[in-house]
């Protein structure tokens, strides 16, 4: 009883203060002056790729050169005069290596954007530390919301939305039998999972339509033959990508040894993972939902040279009817023009307007990725895996960051542990709620 008690006290006391503190700081917008330079920076992934086409660190160098140039135009809104962008590459793609890089830099620019799970603890610390700038994550959103952090998300539902619509107008003549490759069952990935039902069914009200979570993002092998013996035994003729490498894997399997037609996710498949067409079953790939990170780091940086943009807020992108400024948007047919023929393409078009325009959508709730849905969920009964630290409570001393995929989000996590901890937080919280209203008086 006094367990339950005091766990419901600490709880209350962590929400007073979130409060409270949200009341004397609010959210913060960049600080305009038209008369002068505005530093920007944006912080690239790290590892091997750097920026090769075709790539999310290439896109989004190229956004934030089309959004930061020299001389600002007059007549456009901006609220400076000149833009300076400065970009960083850490090491490698490690939590430890963007908490190396983004602090010292954070106090040498006047705005800061990172891309994806791995900066988010360290442009959290550089936001707590420089109160009075601005920062923005993509990929990634935290919960509650950081007050001069702006969360930029694409809307995931609306990828999976996107592959199953295609999947289901060309497996129509193909048995009508598709699938969905999920990585770690979370909600980023269920909102791809379901909007991937639910948009195989707008299209194809007769398709089946089935999915599976491999319980991982990564290579695995078995896991992969496992998951291909699945589709297999049900005749599977399309299968979107959804799991990050180990759906790239496992659709590369599925290209070469059954002849699967697949839907890639992220970047233009074709081009980063078949190598130009070099990788074989590279005839088998339809298209890609890419998101592109072009469109997303121009706007987000324009808006904030316009000061239009508020920290404490979550942003998202999705499908837009002129390619230019969708962020998400299905890369060229390469090699399977005679399947994805030219006026699928032009089909595939009407859809992207409509639910531009909201006639079509996609039924899934972004909170927890639920949603009535036509996805037959199958069963790795010797690979089932409890959700990963990415998007569930683990129970913990400390505050935890939660992540996703490569397009995922992610939120921001209070657990406590023992009892003789939960005493220490909740005097502690106590006291600082104290303060705080002593300072509201």
């Amino acid at each position: 009883m006094y367990s339950n008690f005091f766990q419901v006290d600490v709880h209350a006391a962590a929400v007073i203060l979130l409060l409270s503190l949200h009341c004397i700081t609010g959210a913060l917008a960049l600080q305009t002056n038209s008369n002068s330079n505005v530093n920007m920076a944006l912080v690239l992934q790290g590892g091997p790729d750097g920026t090769k086409e075709g790539t999310s660190n290439a896109m989004a160098l190229q956004g934030a050169k089309e959004a930061c140039i020299g001389n600002l135009p007059t007549n456009a809104g901006y609220q400076y005069k000149t833009c300076t962008l400065h970009t960083f590459t850490p090491a490698s793609e490690t939590l430890q290596a963007y908490s190396s890089l983004i602090p010292p830099k954070a106090k040498e620019n006047d705005f800061m954007m990172a891309l994806g799970y791995f900066p988010s603890k360290a442009i959290q610390a550089a936001a707590n530390t420089n109160g009075q700038k601005l920062f923005a994550i993509a990929d990634f959103e935290f919960t509650p919301p950081v007050a001069n952090i702006v969360s930029v998300m694409y809307s995931e539902d609306q990828i999976g939305y996107l592959a199953g619509l295609l999947a289901g107008e060309v497996a129509k003549t193909r048995g009508g039998k598709v699938a969905v490759i999920g990585g770690i069952d979370q909600p980023s990935v269920r909102r791809q999972v379901n909007g991937f039902g639910n948009g195989v069914k707008a299209s194809c009200s007769t398709c089946r339509a089935y999915g599976i979570y491999a319980g991982t993002f990564d290579a695995d092998p078995k896991t992969s033959t496992s998951v291909s013996q699945a589709f297999k035994s049900r005749k599977v003729s399309v299968v979107f990508n959804a799991a990050s490498i180990f759906g790239t894997t496992t659709l590369k399997n599925l290209t070469v040894q059954q002849g699967v037609y697949g839907i890639g996710s992220g970047s233009d498949e074709w081009v980063t993972n078949w190598a130009y067409g070099s990788v074989p079953g590279s005839e088998h790939i339809l298209t890609s939902i890419q998101t592109d990170y072009r469109v997303l780091v121009r706007s987000v940086m324009q808006s904030v040279l316009r000061a239009n943009l508020t920290g404490g807020s979550t942003v998202f992108f999705g499908v837009n009817a002129d390619a230019a400024q969708s962020a998400i948007k299905l890369a060229p047919v390469h090699e399977a023009s005679n399947v994805f023929t030219k006026e699928l393409q032009n089909k595939m078009e009407g859809y992207i307007e409509d639910i531009t325009k909201g006639k079509l959508k996609t039924g899934v709730d972004h909170k927890t990725g639920e949603t009535p849905t036509s996805v037959e969920l199958l069963s790795l009964t010797a690979n089932d895996s409890k959700e990963s630290n990415n998007d569930e409570d683990r129970t913990n001393s400390t505050v935890e960051l939660t992540s996703s995929s490569h397009t995922s989000s992610a939120s921001l996590l209070l657990s406590f542990g023992d009892q003789s901890q939960k005493m220490v937080y909740f005097t502690e919280l106590l006291l600082i709620v104290f303060m705080v209203q002593m300072m509201m008086v």
